[in-house]
């Protein structure tokens, strides 16, 4: 765009961050393409900018969304920019599980079914306890607690691609395609952000796909993508190895308007359930739920918060 159109931009950014989201809540709700398209700004700086950054970080390129939910989601962007875990995503649930006691985490456990006071597991019993808080995706939530509402999904691919030698850009950049010459929504050179990602001499660039081009065949998206990132990154990719794709037809739950971002996290006395599909699709909302269903346990069991040097305990 212009450089009115970007200041524009900025300005309007600068706003969205400095708002209470108690404001963003009381603003009329609209699928976020029609609140985009009410935004003061020119069709490119909309187009060109802010419409592939809003489907990139919602994982809806048509906008479907609530406006309410795009602009929470804008509003943390504005504030904090974005961010790759250091090692990979698996890093951060390892991180919290080692601040635990050792065995509290099992892993590999198939569980059949859950009650309030027990857990029935496939090959190891049932495990008594106090509560149950089931922490899954909604579809494996409703599998646990039938009844529980599913809703649509996202679909997501991932592609992931190692090149020999220099990498197509050494800043740690995420490439938006606003003209859509290609199945990818957006791609950044990984390895950039967090060295760790890629051996000595070789970079690693991963591409998003998403809407209806994200369930096509992997060899198809490789093909159509290797063009579409020639084109971006302005680098030959014939050479590139693609390591793994990795898709998931129900990565994010679809939030359409009206969204209730606080659904009950109380089943009842002593099971409850938290995860993307109670609060906002991305993680701010899965840990916000959780919030919310940690509160709800402790109210419920009386277990109050006590600070005692610089971190927070629990005591019955």
């Amino acid at each position: 765009g212009t450089t009115l159109d970007q200041a524009r931009l900025r300005a309007q950014l600068a706003r969205l961050a400095s708002t209470p989201a108690e404001r963003l809540d009381a603003r009329p709700e609209l699928p976020a393409a029609q609140a985009l398209a009410a935004r003061a700004l020119s069709s490119r700086a909309a187009d060109g900018l802010l419409r592939p950054l809003l489907g990139a970080l919602l994982c809806d390129p048509e906008l479907t969304t609530s406006s309410r939910i795009g602009d929470l989601v804008l509003r943390d962007f504005a504030r904090g920019g974005l961010c790759l875990p250091a090692g990979g995503a698996v890093s951060v649930p390892r991180a919290l599980a080692d601040g635990l006691p050792p065995g509290t985490v099992r892993t590999g456990v198939r569980v059949l079914s859950v009650a309030a006071n027990a857990v029935v597991t496939r090959d190891h019993g049932t495990i008594r306890c106090r509560a149950v808080l089931i922490a899954t995706g909604a579809r494996d939530a409703a599998e646990l607690l039938p009844g529980l509402r599913v809703p649509d999904f996202h679909p997501v691919t991932v592609l992931h691609h190692a090149v020999e030698g220099p990498a197509p850009t050494d800043e740690p950049l995420l490439l938006l395609d606003a003209d859509r010459r290609g199945p990818v929504a957006y791609t950044a050179v990984a390895s950039a952000v967090d060295p760790s990602r890629a051996r000595p001499g070789r970079a690693l660039v991963t591409s998003v796909v998403l809407g209806a081009a994200a369930s096509e065949p992997p060899g198809v998206l490789d093909r159509a993508a290797r063009a579409q990132l020639a084109g971006l990154y302005g680098v030959p990719t014939g050479r590139w190895e693609l390591l793994a794709v990795h898709h998931d037809p129900l990565a994010v739950p679809a939030t359409p308007a009206p969204h209730d971002p606080r659904r009950p996290v109380r089943v009842l006395y002593g099971l409850y359930v938290c995860g993307d599909h109670r609060d906002t699709a991305d993680a701010q909302g899965a840990l916000r739920s959780a919030r919310r269903a940690a509160d709800a346990v402790r109210r419920d069991f009386g277990i109050r918060l006590y600070a005692q040097g610089p971190a927070l305990r629990a005591a019955a």
